[in-house]
């Protein structure tokens, strides 16, 4: 590489201040000297003459201080109790946690109108239900009903007239 090239690299940075001292004053006589390289001083100048116009047209300046002020204030600022509510109560519903919400309300509203406790609206009905029956399940049943407090205990006896005692099950239901 010969001197001028090596000399055009730096110009960049010469004109930046980004070189030490005595290399810029090295480039700054090779400049003075070379019309090549002078030429190149030049346009690089202009260039960058070009581009801070266009930038400083471009941009407006920005005022930082309003910001820091409000920041400031906003700190320094004491909320209320209720806002400080208000803000997690929004953090709550938010769309993942009400995609949990919807299924877990739907539990609890099954759980609490299941229940006998704790019923809403009145009576349900009447319910009744078969409690127990014995080892075969062919002979006794005993048929309980919760609200009015009622136990019917049958007895019957199959109408095919089956043994009781065999381990298979009888072929027809039994007669109540």
């Amino acid at each position: 590489m010969s001197e001028c090239e090596s000399i055009q690299e730096s110009i960049g940075r010469w004109l930046d201040g980004e070189m030490p001292a005595s290399e810029g004053e090295s480039v700054r006589a090779h400049v003075a000297r070379c019309a090549d390289c002078g030429e190149a001083q030049r346009r690089l100048e202009k260039m960058q003459i070009a581009l801070k116009n266009v930038l400083a047209a471009e941009t407006t300046p920005i005022e930082f201080m309003p910001f820091w002020r409000a920041v400031e204030r906003r700190i320094s600022e004491k909320s209320a109790w209720y806002d400080d509510w208000l803000d997690r109560a929004r953090g709550l519903f938010t769309a993942p946690r009400l995609a949990w919400a919807v299924p877990v309300a739907i539990g609890l509203l099954l759980v609490l109108f299941s229940t006998d406790g704790l019923r809403f609206g009145g009576s349900r009905g009447s319910f009744a239900s078969v409690e127990s029956i014995d080892a075969y399940g062919r002979s006794v049943a005993l048929l309980r009903q919760n609200e009015s407090k009622t136990t019917v205990i049958w007895l019957y006896q199959d109408q095919e007239g089956d043994n009781e005692a065999a381990d298979d099950s009888a072929k027809t239901a039994p007669a109540f």
